[in-house]
């Protein structure tokens, strides 16, 4: 396996990338540096290709030292790359941990996007890698910093969304939990009074796993919303 969709490299332009034909599988050249193979070491780090989006991410930050590193993300294959100066340096399943010298890059991932991406310095310092240009991650913290109220409405759905699904989904909960034979054997059980269309349950399933896209995106992770949306969209 490899970890295929790598960073952008030092030096590239700080400019949205190109959205163009020129974008899409097959269509944007270079064949042969998106291998199904671990890049080997020193390999050169390919440039970012946005149809690749759905499946791979990237960050980067500057050492202290001014040297540049790039983390590249394979959620597909759960696989993180580090490349430094742009040259490939190690390959490993998430989650894990680079080490840079005295400080180190923690990499995590969850089933919607990054739980971690942190340079954690050798005082304890920790700062989170910036998105690479073109990602996921970039395009939305671009959208709050041009329409801030838009990205805060975004933010608080991506919360409040969940947590009325919860209210739907308690009830339910409930009635399984009271047809147990042992429950059942010493008390009533309980008949949940909300039986939603189909429809519905379908509604909830893709805004379940809307809002834990974005707040994967925003970096905004939260254990009881989380386990709520894998409940959802499992």
């Amino acid at each position: 396996m490899n970890s295929g969709h790598q960073p952008a490299a030092p030096g590239h332009r700080d400019e949205d990338p190109a959205w163009s034909f020129g974008s899409f599988p097959g269509l944007d050249g270079d064949p042969g540096t998106w291998s199904k193979t671990s890049p080997a070491p020193g390999a050169p780090l390919p440039r970012f290709r946005p149809s690749l989006t759905l499946e791979r991410t990237r960050f980067t930050a500057r050492l202290p030292d001014t040297s540049t590193v790039t983390v590249d993300v394979d959620h597909v294959a759960g696989l993180a790359s580090l490349y430094r100066g742009a040259r490939h340096v190690q390959t490993a399943e998430m989650p894990v941990r680079f080490a840079c010298g005295a400080d180190r890059i923690d990499v995590a991932a969850s089933r919607y996007g990054m739980e971690r991406i942190h340079l954690v310095g050798a005082d304890g310092s920790r700062r989170r890698l910036d998105p690479a240009p073109g990602t996921p991650e970039y395009w939305r913290a671009r959208l709050s910093r041009r329409h801030p109220g838009l990205g805060r409405a975004l933010a608080v759905a991506a919360i409040v969304v969940p947590l009325a699904n919860l209210t739907l989904i308690a009830p339910r909960l409930l009635a399984t939990i009271t047809q147990v034979p042992w429950w059942a054997d010493h008390f009533a059980p309980f008949v949940s009074p909300i039986h939603p269309p189909a429809w519905a349950n379908t509604a909830l399933t893709i805004t379940a796993g809307l809002a834990g896209v974005e707040r994967a995106l925003t970096f905004r992770h939260h254990r009881l919303l989380d386990a709520a949306t894998d409940g959802m969209t499992g």
